[in-house]
């Protein structure tokens, strides 16, 4: 019996799917793990695998189509095997073609005088570049190509092998496609392609234009964070004379190091005597979240045991997620698990700020600049380095007492990173 390939519910928030295009063609041969397709979620670009080994018999979703969660794309099977099934559809190829009625209704006479019927619009051929524009393309270029509506096969790319970069959209060449003459005949209502008329602008919760997949979803767990989760915040000035010691010293060797990924690791220390702000068990890994800014949002990849890995695993760890994030390559495994978020936005010359906590966690840890400021150290003014950061904590689970000892925790771990560097041997 020929295997379904479904729109796979990649999320929590996730609902439906943007089908971006099949890296097969029917008749090919799929080998089981092979990817199929690709489609943008609510988060970021996924490749579909094959769950089964076979040749792709059908295809029932086309490029930018959206298509919701569950719904089959295409079926995977033996040559031939869908013969014996045509007579014979499935409940799930119901759901995609119309069905007839059980007593058709009566022909009127032939004198009778009936409007002329339009013909259904043939489905779209594929074109011959469409695997070519996938490989000399990145997803995120693709997202953008389409949402400013350029045909990328007319755009030269200026990057290794002529691959098309971010900034060969801008290009006089990459014009917008011209929109194609409108058909004398009127697309049937019950035609898969047709979208019903709306209003001449749709609007997002902000009164806005609506944008991306992925705004929409930024926009609905913003607001949810917002309605469910009674936060308050606390905020501490964190000496970072040592850890700049640190940074330099270790820079250019092998394990170079940054803030940020001390900033992980001591989260991950200073976690593990507060279990009340790590979501999930008490007794699991130390796994966090962290925010990675997007042209259109930010996805939040999520590092694995903090505790365990030393800082220098965990810059790598983190250049690496932070990269699949840039290019819309993160699996669905890569950003679930957090039970603790960071967003640090000190690179931008942000003092201290606000953060919202991601539903289903307790707690996040907004980061600032590392500015020299004015401190008091025995009676005298200096100056030194410091950062300032503010925990935002659900109060239905923490108090303030318990975010404050946590904040002096953290601050006590960042100002003698020796501690960090003892945690597991070594940076």
């Amino acid at each position: 019996m020929a295997t379904e390939i479904t729109m796979p519910k990649l999320s929590d928030t996730m609902t439906e799917g943007s089908f971006i295009g099949w890296r097969k063609k029917v008749g090919e041969r799929v080998e089981r793990g092979e990817v199929i397709a690709e489609v943008e979620t609510d988060k970021a670009v996924m490749e579909l695998e094959a769950f089964a080994s076979g040749v792709l018999l059908k295809t029932m979703a086309n490029e930018g189509e959206n298509v919701p969660v569950g719904t089959v794309l295409g079926l995977i099977g033996e040559p031939g095997e869908l013969a014996a099934e045509t007579e014979a559809p499935s409940p799930t190829a119901a759901a995609v073609v119309a069905p007839v009625p059980a007593n058709p209704p009566v022909p009127p006479p032939q004198d009778a005088a009936l409007p002329p019927q339009p013909a259904a619009p043939a489905s779209p051929a594929p074109t011959g570049h469409d695997r070519d524009d996938h490989d000399k393309a990145s997803p995120l270029v693709r997202r953008m190509a389409r949402e400013m509506g350029i045909d990328l096969s007319l755009v030269h790319g200026s990057g290794p092998e002529g691959r098309i970069l971010q900034e060969d959209l801008a290009a006089p060449a990459a014009q917008p496609a011209q929109a194609p003459e409108p058909q004398a005949a009127p697309i049937p209502a019950t035609d898969s392609a047709s979208v019903p008329p709306g209003p001449p602008e749709a609007a997002s919760p902000a009164g806005l234009p609506a944008s991306s997949a992925m705004r929409q979803a930024i926009a609905a767990t913003v607001s949810r964070s917002w309605r469910e989760i009674p936060y308050f915040t606390a905020t501490v000035e964190v000496g970072m004379e040592a850890c700049r010691e640190v940074v330099s010293e270790l820079k250019g060797s092998d394990g170079p190091v940054g803030y940020h990924a001390l900033l992980l690791k001591a989260c991950g220390v200073a976690l593990q005597g507060f279990p009340l702000l790590m979501a999930g068990s008490a007794d699991g890994p130390v796994n966090i979240s962290f925010a990675v800014a997007l042209p259109d949002g930010l996805l939040m990849p999520v590092v694995r045991d903090c505790s365990r890995l030393g800082a220098a695993e965990i810059e790598r760890e983190a250049a690496r997620l932070a990269d699949k994030a840039r290019s819309g390559r993160l699996t669905s495994e890569e950003m679930s698990g957090g039970g603790f978020s960071l967003s640090n936005l000190g690179m931008y010359g942000v003092d201290e700020f606000d953060a919202l906590i991601v539903p289903g966690q307790v707690a996040i840890l907004a980061v600032g600049a590392v500015t020299e400021r004015p401190v008091v150290r025995n009676g005298q003014l200096c100056v030194a380095p410091t950062m300032r950061v503010t925990l935002s904590s659900d109060h239905r689970v923490v108090d303030g007492a318990y975010a404050a000892r946590f904040l002096a925790e953290l601050r006590h771990v960042l100002e003698h990173p020796v501690l960090l560097l003892a945690a597991h041997g070594s940076p």
